[in-house]
């Protein structure tokens, strides 16, 4: 019998070098698991999927709120929503003035112990925008007069025809606080938190209160900071096995998303390399394009895109048109695609259109809706006549493609 050959002793030591290194490795992973585990663990849950059981309720629960109404909605039993009412000497209530009501999350709470036993919450947060108090007291005279109505920046053009002026990097729409909840018992209108900025005609409302003698405090701003418009009201609603119930009244605490100094570059003019100036003929197209969309004109829509396809249609808007202003289209940025085409950042001022047989208003100085609206359009670069190829509302470029507005017939 032949014996069994012994491993040298080199070979020895590098086994061992070889499980001390996998020992030490798979130490190693345990730790990055750990830690893994440890980071992903303390950051906040995923709500994205998670269905809140009392948001009808806070909704309704918010609106009493705010209109000072008695809260009369399911609720729990520690709550007497009498004793939190508040009612003046004539037994009515006051509601608060304000413009916006958006429902913007909500938080779940899981309080108590194995032993003694949980109570669910749902904290549902609300954002809420106040009307100007200025705009609703007495008039006074304000500090230095009036803001002028003339935009200080922006580009602009004429409806009628006319080259516009070159893009410049006018100032963006003023921020928006979403889609608003029309709240019943409260005056709803789109929310805005702050006054038009550069390139937006139009008178905005004062953002400052006269002081005692009709000027500012030194070293005070005279435009009221964003919080002083926004506020977060939360809606406490205690999970029963009954139904989502309100635990207690809700509560105003400070909006912390979205306020202070306007920042960030939302018309991609931060893309400095690809900036570029807008032809004459680019424009015109642009003005034929804002013109045929505002009054919902598919044939000249169709038109305006080139787009030979014969199945397919262009619609626009439906009771609007552009607004008789010089400042009604506006050329606010462009930049080049890797396609040779232009993404172009166009803001135009919308005006309601009289309906047909309707009566006009006997004040002659009554304005129909009026607003601006801003969007990306994607437009062919070269051409006597360069085809306006897509469009959307502003900071949809990169879903634009050519014809893709298009509906089949």
């Amino acid at each position: 019998m032949v014996p069994a050959r012994r491993s040298s002793e080199p070979t020895a030591r590098r086994r061992a070098r070889r499980i001390l290194i996998a020992l030490f490795l798979a130490a190693a992973l345990s730790i990055v698991a750990v830690f893994v585990a440890l980071t992903s663990g303390s950051g906040k849950p995923d709500l994205s999927a998670v269905t809140p059981k009392g948001r009808d309720l806070s909704y309704t629960a918010a609106v009493n709120f705010l209109a000072g109404r008695m809260q009369d909605v399911p609720r729990a039993d520690s709550f007497d929503p009498q004793a939190a009412s508040v009612e003046g000497p004539d037994g009515t209530s006051t509601a608060l003035d304000y413009r916006a009501l958006n429902w913007v999350g909500f938080t779940p709470r899981h309080f108590g112990t194995e032993e003694l036993g949980f109570t669910d919450f749902e904290i549902h947060h609300y954002l809420v925008v106040l009307n100007d108090q200025a705009a609703t007291q007495s008039p006074s005279p304000a500090a230095g007069g009036r803001p002028s109505a003339t935009p200080s920046g922006g580009a602009a053009a004429s409806p009628s025809g006319g080259a516009a002026a070159s893009p410049s990097g006018g100032a963006a729409a003023p921020p928006s606080g979403g889609a608003a909840a029309p709240p019943s018992g409260g005056a709803a209108a789109p929310p805005s938190g702050a006054a038009p900025q550069a390139g937006a005609t139009g008178t905005p409302s004062p953002g400052t209160t006269a002081g005692p003698q009709g000027s500012p405090s030194p070293g005070v701003s005279e435009t009221p900071p964003m919080s002083a418009h926004v506020l977060q009201l939360d809606v406490p609603v205690l999970l029963d096995p009954s139904g989502p119930r309100l635990a207690a009244s809700p509560a105003f605490s400070v909006w912390k998303n979205g306020t202070g100094k306007p920042k960030g570059t939302g018309d991609y003019t931060n893309y400095r390399q690809l900036t570029t100036e807008v032809s004459t003929e680019s424009k015109n197209q642009i003005l034929r394009w804002a013109a045929a969309y505002a009054t919902g004109d598919s044939p000249a829509l169709l038109a305006v895109t080139g787009d030979q396809d014969p199945k397919h249609r262009y619609e626009g808007l439906s009771g609007f048109r552009l607004a008789d202003s010089s400042q009604a289209v506006q050329i606010l940025s462009a930049i080049k695609t890797l396609d040779d085409q232009l993404v172009v950042r166009v803001r135009i001022m919308l005006a309601r259109a009289e309906q047909p047989g309707t009566v006009p208003p006997k004040k002659g100085n009554v304005q129909p809706f009026t607003n601006f609206a801003d969007f990306d359009l994607l437009v062919g670069a070269s051409g006597a006549q360069p085809p306006v190829l897509a469009w959307g509302p502003a900071g949809s470029a990169a879903e634009l493609n050519p014809y893709s507005n298009a509906l089949n017939n």
